[in-house]
Formats: structure tokens, C-alpha cells, sequence
């Protein structure tokens, strides 16, 4: 008997049932933590992109929106700049600059480039015909990007050093019977743009960069001014297009970018800017390590319940053939017993009932 049971192989079915889940799953975990792993980045990537892109939106539109109340001001003074006396002129333009700390300059010229009024008074006289600003303000509406002052410079303390940096807003200015009799000018300090981005930046928790049309950074909220050979989505911005990238910056670190293609809002015409975000890898590090262990802890309880339902299985459904190996061999060793019943499956039923069958054969 011991001798026939030892050429037996020592897998059982129920062990068999256990092991073909365990390879499964074993399996299964395998694939899935590659491709967790895999898939981390662009998870980390997607989650990074809808977050840097929507907040750099915001800050785009919030800046646009704030130019774009200068711009309607400087129409409403359009309108009105060849209708009044020049002293009167000159206290309106002076209560437009306000406190001078973000509009450094308005001024008013005659169809020549004359400054016929201005802040202050300042430039009151001097020819500015060959400046972009009353070009492009004579032709119709216009926005410059950030450039060095050059008349202003002097007379408002700038130096090789430390130069005054402005961006510029124009409007035509028309007669009654709507001929350009001369242009209006506003000069906006630049340094004021820096502080509105590292505000802005510090309330949405990133860095921005304002990107002007050949991919140069003119005015940051980290003071960094990198160039298009230092980073990839300085040359996207080149295009004009929106993009994402996760590139190493020039500081070694790693970085998530989201570029803004346009800057603008209404009827604010374009300084063909863009609008760079960036944050850092290690912010959202620590929720996707929470994830990772979230999705072990999932596995962990998705295989308890599957051993639990397994064992279940195997005593159901497995065992009764057991049973049935074990009686059979017994009968066979000349045991009387009848096998077991089963009702657990259709085919351990007919297995247990053609047994009974055999052995009242046998005995009759």
C-alpha cells in the first residue's frame, strides 16, 4: 500500500489550485509594478502639466488683465489729449502716473514726434520720431517689449549699471474729423513687471518667466534669465506653440515647465510674450510615493481576499475529489467502503456515484 502511494506524485490538486493562483498573481503583481513604475512618470508628468498649466493661465490672464486697464486709459486719453490746454493735459497725465512706481512716463506728441506734454514734464520738447513706440503708435495700436530707456535714462537715474527698463503701450490720437494728428505714450517700468510675476508666482506656489518671441526671458519671478541653448522649452516658446516639459535646468535641478503660448486679454494687443511656469519635481514626489503605497496595500488586501476565496474554493470544490482519490485507492486495496456522496459539481457526482456502482458490482 505505502509502496503504491509513493509513485504518487506529491502535488495535489487543491496545492496545484494554490499554486496556479500564487503564479498568477505573482505574475500579474509583476507586470503591474513594471508598468507602475514605468507609467509613474508620465502619471507624474500629466498631473504636473494640468497643474503648472492651469495656474500659469491665471497668471498670464491676471497680468494681461492689468495692462489691459492701462490700455483702455490710454484710449480715453486719446480721445481727449488734442482737446485740452497743455496744463490741463499735463495734470491729467499726471494723476494717470499715479505714484510713478509702475508707470514711469505718459506722454503726448504732435504728428512730428514733438513731445508736446508729459509727466513731469520730462521730454517736453524733444523729438522722439525715431522711437518704435510713436512709430508703431502711429500706425495704429501699439505694444513694445522690454527694452532699455534711452531719452528717460538721465533724467530718471539710470545708469550702465543699473539701467531703467520699460514696456511700452501707444494709441494715434485723431482730430474731429478723424485724421492722426499725433500719439499718445506710455512707459511702464519693467522692474515693476518682475515684482507682479514674483507675487503672482509666490500665490500659485511656482516660478514664472515672461518669454518675449525669440525665446528670451524678460522678466522672472526667480531672477534666473536662462537662454534657449540652456533649456528646450525656450525653444518650443520660439514657435509660439503651448508645450510641457520636464527638462534639468541650468541649476541642476530638475524641473516641470508649462508654456503659455499667448499673453493677452481683450482688446490688449500683443506684446508677443509668453508665459513660462515651472515646479519642482519634489512637489508632488511625496503624493506619488502615497499612490505607490496605496496601490501595495490595495495588492496586500486583493490577496488575502483572493487567498481567503481560494481556500473556500479548493474545500468546496477540490477536496470532495480528494476524497474520492483517497476511497477510490482504498477500494481498490480491497477496502468494502462505498465512496463519499458529492453533490459540490456535476463531476464529482458522476465520479462518486460510478465508484458505488463499481463496488456493488464488486460485491454482488
Amino acid at each position: 500500500m505505502t509502496a503504491i502511494a509513493s509513485k504518487y506524485p506529491a502535488l495535489t490538486l487543491g496545492r496545484s489550485v494554490f499554486g496556479f493562483v500564487l503564479i498568477t498573481l505573482a505574475a500579474a503583481f509583476l507586470i503591474l509594478a513594471v508598468s507602475l513604475e514605468r507609467r509613474s512618470n508620465e502619471i507624474i508628468d500629466d498631473v504636473l502639466d494640468r497643474a503648472v498649466r492651469v495656474r500659469t493661465s491665471a497668471a498670464a490672464t491676471s497680468l494681461a488683465r492689468v495692462l489691459e486697464r492701462d490700455w483702455q486709459d490710454l484710449g480715453v486719453l486719446a480721445e481727449r489729449a488734442a482737446l485740452l490746454e497743455p496744463e490741463v493735459l499735463r495734470g491729467v497725465l499726471d494723476g494717470m502716473q499715479g505714484e510713478g512706481d509702475r508707470i514711469s512716463w505718459i506722454g503726448y506728441t504732435d504728428i512730428n514726434g514733438r513731445v508736446v506734454e508729459a509727466t513731469q514734464g520730462m521730454l517736453v520738447g524733444q523729438d522722439v520720431s525715431q522711437r518704435p513706440w510713436f512709430r508703431g503708435g502711429l500706425n495704429g495700436s501699439f505694444a513694445g517689449d522690454v527694452h532699455d530707456a534711452l531719452l528717460l535714462a538721465k533724467l530718471m537715474g539710470g545708469s550702465e549699471e543699473d539701467p531703467i527698463r520699460f514696456i511700452d503701450l501707444a494709441r494715434p490720437v485723431h482730430n474731429a474729423a478723424g485724421q492722426v494728428v499725433g500719439v499718445v505714450g506710455m512707459h511702464i517700468n519693467a522692474d515693476w513687471l518682475a515684482n507682479f510675476l514674483t507675487e503672482t508666482a509666490r500665490s500659485l506656489e511656482l516660478a514664472l518667466f515672461l518669454i518675449s518671441a525669440n525665446g528670451d526671458v524678460v522678466a522672472s519671478s526667480t531672477g534666473e534669465t536662462p537662454n534657449t541653448a540652456d533649456l528646450q522649452i525656450l525653444r518650443v516658446a520660439q514657435t509660439g506653440q503651448s508645450g510641457a516639459l520636464r527638462e534639468t535646468w541650468p541649476d541642476g535641478q530638475d524641473y516641470f515647465g508649462s508654456l503659455v503660448p499667448n499673453v493677452t486679454f481683450e482688446e490688449l494687443p500683443s506684446f508677443g510674450w509668453r508665459m513660462l511656469g515651472r515646479m519642482e519635481m519634489g512637489n508632488f514626489a511625496a503624493d506619488l510615493n502615497l499612490m505607490r503605497k496605496e496601490v501595495v496595500v490595495a495588492i496586500a488586501a486583493v490577496l488575502a481576499i483572493l487567498a481567503v476565496f481560494t481556500a473556500l474554493y479548493v474545500r468546496i470544490f477540490v477536496r470532495p475529489f480528494s476524497q474520492l482519490a483517497d476511497s477510490a485507492d482504498r477500494i481498490a486495496g480491497g477496502s468494502e467502503e462505498f465512496p463519499p456522496a458529492s453533490t459540490s459539481t456535476h463531476e464529482a457526482a458522476k465520479l462518486g456515484s460510478a465508484l458505488t456502482r463499481l463496488q456493488r458490482d464488486s460485491d454482488s
